[in-house]
């Protein structure tokens, strides 16, 4: 009997002290904790935004919270399921501001189970400026140079983005004159296309603290010709004739020479000269001059500024004089053919030395047409001249000796 007092005694001293435990343990309503270092979260930034509003600086990303209630669920907090919310959509003008915060347990919390005694700090101070937008231009600084023989074309250099759109706190943008970059140019000799990024500089180049703005693009395409450039002589094709030689005749062309620029190619098939076209003595009777326009093959470009270029032809010496032919004679004409030289006198206007000119008469001239290769019928054919004498032959015609001939079938015998 008194053995089983004491296991009756026992029990309850066991059972006292496990109900003891739990509540000290588990229940513990009046237990408190400090919970430091819980992020803040930021929300109606949507509505802030749309007022033209933004948060330039937080004094505060983290709160402390001490809190009470039952152990069991004091103990479950930590700065990880804590929800600490500011909101922004209060905020209607710029300037300091003090907002309140809410919080929120985790869901295996029970709601209202747990107490703030405390929070630190109090409110969180945010200051907010006018969100403002602008464009601003890219300038580009050149280091360095090509090597020589070799130009860059940096007045027809070409942006993707001539003007960067920048978005953020007025105070910085404000700041903000210009995107800058720079392109360092030793020793190359081929065009550029690259992407550069770019740096946001004051008006005096010094680089804008940027971490709160916000632009379109975060690189810019430059696309900069760099080519060889080399001095080409102006050349003119001179077909001799009328009695004007490379001894009797000055060919001068103003300029000589332009500069031109282009790729290594381009450059190599002009070969150093630029034809300007093609001049017939024959058909020019007195000094004269004449205007060419200087085209460049496609992709060369004129560094010049000249268009065009001025042809001085003169003669030395030579004289001119018109002369009535009337020795005209057949010759070559076809087997089986006859010949009637319808034409009986032609005038030429013949040009040679003077000396030779003045010597020269109608009866040292025969006007020759060659009937090689041609059929029955009429056609006007050019007729070229032959002089009686050897020293004649430097005497050339301006223009054209023409005669009719009339080919026919000879009858048959």
């Amino acid at each position: 009997m008194k053995r089983n007092k004491i296991l009756s005694v026992l029990l309850s001293l066991a059972i006292a002290l496990g109900l003891w435990l739990y509540v000290v343990t588990t229940v513990s309503p009046g237990y408190t904790d400090t919970i430091p270092g819980i992020p803040v979260v930021f929300v109606g930034e949507t509505a802030m935004e749309e007022r033209g509003l933004m948060v330039t600086s937080e004094n505060y990303t983290t709160v402390s919270l001490k809190v009470s209630g039952n152990r069991s669920d004091v103990t479950k907090l930590n700065k990880s399921n804590i929800t600490i919310k500011v909101d922004l959509s209060t905020i209607y003008d710029p300037g300091e501001h003090e907002l309140t915060y809410t919080w929120g347990w985790p869901a295996d919390v029970p709601s209202g189970s747990i107490t703030v005694e405390n929070k630190y700090p109090g409110t969180v101070p945010v200051t907010v400026e006018k969100r403002e937008t602008k464009e601003v231009p890219v300038k580009v600084t050149y280091i360095g140079s090509v090597p020589e023989g070799f130009l860059t074309d940096t007045e027809n250099a070409v942006l993707d983005y001539p003007m960067i759109n920048i978005q953020g706190p007025g105070s910085v943008v404000g700041l903000v004159d210009h995107a800058a970059i720079e392109v360092d140019l030793d020793d190359r000799t081929e065009s550029v296309s690259e992407s550069y990024r770019y740096t946001l500089c004051d008006a005096e180049g010094n680089p804008v603290d940027v971490e709160q703005i916000t632009t379109n693009t975060a690189e810019v395409r430059l696309d900069l010709k760099i080519q060889r450039w080399e001095e080409i002589e102006l050349v003119l094709t001179v077909n001799y004739g009328g009695g004007a030689t490379e001894l009797t005749t000055n060919v001068d062309i103003v300029p000589e020479t332009i500069k031109v620029s282009g790729s290594e190619a381009q450059l190599e098939a002009l070969g150093g000269k630029l034809n300007l076209g093609t001049v017939n003595l024959a058909e020019i009777t007195e000094n004269t001059q004449k205007t060419f326009e200087i085209v460049l093959p496609e992709g060369v470009t004129n560094l010049t500024g000249v268009t065009d270029a001025a042809v001085d032809i003169s003669f030395l010496g030579l004289s001119t004089k018109e002369f009535t032919i009337t020795d005209i004679k057949a010759v070559n004409v076809p087997e089986g053919m006859e010949c009637d030289l319808m034409t009986q006198l032609v005038k030429v206007t013949l040009r040679g030395p003077a000396n030779l000119i003045n010597n020269l008469t109608e009866e040292d001239i025969t006007a020759i047409v060659d009937c090689s290769g041609k059929e029955v019928g009429t056609s006007i054919m050019n007729a070229t001249l032959d002089f009686s004498e050897d020293a004649f032959d430097t005497i050339g015609i301006l223009g054209t000796c023409s005669v009719t001939v009339a080919l026919t079938a000879k009858e048959a015998p």
